[in-house]
């Protein structure tokens, strides 16, 4: 009876652990199949980007699956019901899958679990996006998940090198692939037919051949100083962009550990410093997923709960000047229109635009992780929402109301030189250094000089930001008093 391997955020044949075990379980060959589900595609949540990336990725997918003489079976249908179908039609035995850690997820896999068992074929899930998963990594004393970032790191650190040693887990190989008969599969639909309309500006090719490529480079300089350019937008290998991979899971996080972890071996202690900081982001990312998981309200709900009354504003003017990048600070304005137009934003912008909008414009944080759910090519819902609840004080942290970026500040230290900023704030292109960062400093003589009129070609700055810092404090200490 052959075995069904339903792909989902694990779009690569190497290191894939439900493949791997499908492919050593499944005598009779397995059924590769990938399911356009609507309760995905046509929640609010959910972006053209990310999708023009799956589709990229499924391509490359389907593309290596006929190289070894099979193909990928493409559904449009629920879950539930598609997978049941086939496997009455297929008498398959069992369904293999990775699993995936979002309640909604969750949901979606005890419903297909059930109607499975309900025609005696089991659901199989496979932990395989992170290195630890649920209540993996807890307090020793207590037996609870951790909330504050440092201690799991420290006790995620501690059984990673028990459990792995020096160089981490050790990737699986590509395994054989035998192919069951399966039924013709029709041909990968478009952004159009999924109701979504395509960009034409996204910077990060989609496959594992990419993800690959992106890597080794990654590794092979760039992850030494990594600790040195991070926070460097303007700096193209600051960062390895790996996000989308991971996210689609083109590239396994066994894998970019191996990686790494070779890559500081190999390069002395000059690599230790850049390679534990990117380490540190891998596990941010896996520190995002415990919460969801142990504390699933956030992903509609403050994860402090009094935080669930405090009194947002909800000026669509405002949130339409933040999301089309006019708020007349160059750093959040180059960024938002970044964001627009790859589908892809700096990580440290993405802090600085989300403390803008809500400590400076005081605007719900929900508001904003739903434009980078539709907009960000590597968006998934952990970090998505882990990243804008830090920066609106409403999540894990220890402190977090004093939090409040200058975005002057921060556009003076992240792109000193102005190469960002003038990427993607072309009218400012001419501005001198010395006023680029807070242009509506600039005497009306210099404005004239380089051709640009604060408040007519370049907005004035939405807010005083100075002016409004206590305003931004007495907002949040209500609720925290």
């Amino acid at each position: 009876m052959p075995i069904i391997h339903w792909f989902r955020r694990d779009l690569r044949l190497h290191d894939n652990t439900a493949l791997f075990n499908a492919c050593r379980d499944a005598a009779d060959g397995i059924l590769p199949v990938f399911i356009f589900d609507d309760a995905i595609l046509k929640h609010p949540d959910c972006g053209g980007p990310l999708v023009q990336f799956m589709l990229g990725c499924l391509e490359n997918l389907r593309s290596q699956l006929g190289k070894a003489h099979g193909d990928l079976l493409l559904l449009h249908d629920n879950p539930a019901d598609a997978l049941a179908k086939l496997a009455r039609k297929t008498k398959a035995s069992a369904v293999y899958t990775n699993a995936d850690y979002d309640p909604a997820a969750i949901a979606r896999d005890d419903a297909v679990a059930a109607r499975l068992k309900s025609i005696g074929v089991n659901l199989r899930l496979f932990k395989d996006q992170v290195i630890f998963q649920h209540r993996q990594i807890v307090s020793a004393s207590s037996g609870a998940p951790y909330t504050v970032y440092t201690p799991y790191k420290n006790a995620w650190l501690a059984r990673f090198h028990e459990e792995f040693g020096e160089l981490g887990p050790e990737p699986l190989d590509r395994p054989t692939l035998k192919f069951a008969p399966m039924p013709a599969s029709g041909d990968l639909p478009t952004m159009q037919a999924l109701g979504f309309e395509p960009i034409g500006g996204m910077e990060i090719p989609a496959g594992p051949t990419y993800a690959k490529r992106m890597l080794d480079h990654f590794c092979t300089g760039p992850l030494a100083k990594y600790h040195e350019t991070r926070n460097i937008p303007a700096f193209e290998d600051g960062t390895s962009r790996l996000s989308p991979h991971l996210r689609m899971g083109t590239v396994s996080p066994r894998t970019v550990l191996r990686a790494a972890l070779s890559a500081k071996k190999a390069g002395g202690t000059t690599w230790t410093r850049g390679t534990d900081t990117w380490i540190g982001q891998i596990i941010w990312r896996e520190f995002y997923q415990q919460i969801l998981f142990n504390f699933p309200h956030v992903a509609t709900s403050a994860f402090r709960r009094p935080m669930d009354h405090l009194p947002w504003r909800t000026d669509a003017g405002d949130l339409q000047r933040w999301q089309t990048g006019r708020t007349g600070f160059p750093i959040v304005d180059a960024a938002m229109r970044q964001l627009n137009t790859t589908g892809w934003m700096h990580n440290r912008l993405r802090m600085i635009v989300a403390m803008f909008l809500t400590k400076d414009l005081l605007i719900d944080y929900k508001l904003g992780e739903r434009y980078f759910a539709n907009h960000l090519i590597d968006v998934e819902t952990a970090q998505n929402n882990g990243g804008w609840q830090w920066s609106a004080s409403t999540g894990t942290d220890a402190q977090p109301y004093f939090r409040i970026f200058n975005p002057v500040q921060q556009s003076q230290a992240c792109d000193p030189a102005g190469t960002f900023i003038r990427r993607y704030c072309p009218e400012l292109k001419n501005v001198p250094g010395k006023y680029l960062h807070a242009p509506h400093e600039m005497p009306p003589e210099i404005q004239q000089q380089v051709g640009v009129s604060i408040g007519k070609t370049y907005p004035k700055p939405m807010v005083n930001h100075a002016a409004l810092r206590q305003r931004t404090l007495d907002f949040f200490r209500q609720r925290v008093s």
